[in-house]
């Protein structure tokens, strides 16, 4: 069998399910010529159905060309006439669409023709073998038939009330990116249909309402609008619309972005930390935007939670992530001890007696009992990498701190220090 039950699914109404299963059964009892002319009938039915679609979701071109087609049938126009000007239309507007739709519906309709008429040289008619009949109808499945209608108008017109809905199910943006499934989900819902002039007026609309537009409803549904612009730039990397991200519009859209617009709605320069850090290409068009690249850099870089994401927005920096780290020091919290460490430890110019040195000094000289306790955590853990200077370099600035001796787990700290002194500090020769 080449399709089951779950294949038909494709099919919106049962007209067409049953006139692809007439085709099958044609093919079945090896009756190829037939098999042949009724699935060139049904795929020309298909595709002006999807024109009819596309007139209904408010696409110009589709109305005026199925206006044409409709009068032409009124008036008794030839059918071939009106299944090329079916044919050409889609051949015009949705070349990229339909996979590999200029060759196969060209090569499909040579094959009818075949099948149809005479031959001039021998008085016979054209019969396709097996192959020729599976190949086409596999094809036509495939490449035109299982592919909905192309969805042409701006999709935030149509999405809205899903909009809306991801707004109140997402409850923060995560640095990570967007939810497989939510992605998935609109992907397969909008984003399949859509063609790329289609899909690039509402990317503009989309990042303009995530990003720019000050209105209250936009700022009230940041998360939804964040879940269709994620997918949108995913889906446009990953499905060969590169060239988006190269078009002025698009461009200009990202250049309108403030500061002003992101500093006072966490939500929203979040929504933009997730894009740029999940895409280098979005990242590089903010870039451009200075005011605006600075302020989030900053925002990102100056947190321990983002310090790991210094290469996404320096990527061809020469100053290392420990070096950030150290110009910026006083954005720190010595709390973060461990965190930062693992960001920075990697680092070709990292010292770790240099670092631990930093974070005892960051230790406040009051309400720094928590900080306190958090450093000697850290520092304990690694007093076997540090020499015996080391560790007394940095217990004498300890000591110096009431914060860090008047804590309730000082004495303990200090003793399991003390002995690991004695344990490793070298005996000297009393008779010397």
């Amino acid at each position: 069998m080449l399709f089951d039950e779950k294949d038909y699914r494709v099919f919106d109404n049962a007209d067409s399910r049953n006139y692809f299963k007439e085709i099958l059964q044609s093919y079945y009892s090896q009756n190829y010529r037939a098999t042949i002319v009724l699935l060139y009938s049904f795929v020309i039915y298909d595709l002006f159905i999807k024109l009819q679609t596309m007139a209904n979701e408010g696409y110009k071109k589709a109305e005026k060309k199925l206006k044409e087609i409709n009068t032409m049938i009124e008036d008794d126009e030839k059918h071939s006439k009106v299944e090329n000007e079916v044919i050409q239309f889609f051949k015009d507007n949705c070349p990229l669409y339909f996979d590999k739709f200029i060759e196969d519906i060209d090569y499909l309709r040579n094959c009818r023709n075949k099948c149809a008429h005479l031959k001039v040289n021998d008085n016979s008619l054209f019969v396709p073998n097996d192959y020729h009949a599976r190949m086409l109808i596999c094809s036509m499945y495939d490449h035109i038939l299982s592919v909905k209608a192309p969805f042409i108008m701006d999709l935030f017109s149509i999405a809205q009330s899903d909009v809306e809905e991801y707004a109140e199910s997402i409850s923060h943006i995560p640095r990570n990116g967007l939810d497989n499934s939510v992605k998935k989900a609109i992907i397969e819902k909008y984003l399949k249909r859509m063609t790329y002039d289609s899909f690039k007026k509402s990317y503009k609309t989309f990042i303009r309402l995530l990003l720019v537009s000050d209105d209250e409803k936009c700022i009230k549904n940041i998360c939804g609008l964040y879940a269709f612009a994620f997918s949108m730039t995913d889906y446009a990397l990953k499905n060969g619309y590169t060239s988006l991200f190269t078009e002025e519009t698009i461009i200009d859209v990202f250049y309108k972005v403030t500061v002003d617009s992101l500093k006072d709605i966490s939500v929203r320069v979040n929504a933009l930390i997730s894009i740029i850090t999940s895409y280098p290409v979005v990242m590089d068009i903010i870039r451009e935007n200075e005011a605006v690249f600075d302020y989030v850099s900053k925002r990102v870089l100056t947190n321990p939670l983002g310090l790991s994401l210094y290469r996404a927005f320096y990527p061809r920096e020469s100053k290392s992530v420990y070096m950030y780290f150290k110009e910026n020091v006083t954005a720190y919290d010595v709390s973060c001890s461990r965190m930062i460490y693992e960001t920075v430890k990697e680092s070709e110019d990292f010292d770790l007696p240099e670092y631990i040195l930093i974070m005892v000094k960051m230790i406040p000289t009051y309400n720094g009992f928590d900080d306190a306790d958090c450093f000697m955590s850290f520092f304990k853990e690694h007093l076997e990498e540090l020499s015996i200077e080391d560790i007394e370099s940095v217990m004498k600035i300890y000591r110096s701190n009431g914060q860090c001796t008047n804590r309730a787990r000082n004495d303990d700290d200090v003793a399991e220090i003390k002995k690991y002194l004695d344990e490793h500090t070298p005996e000297t020769d009393d008779s010397e």
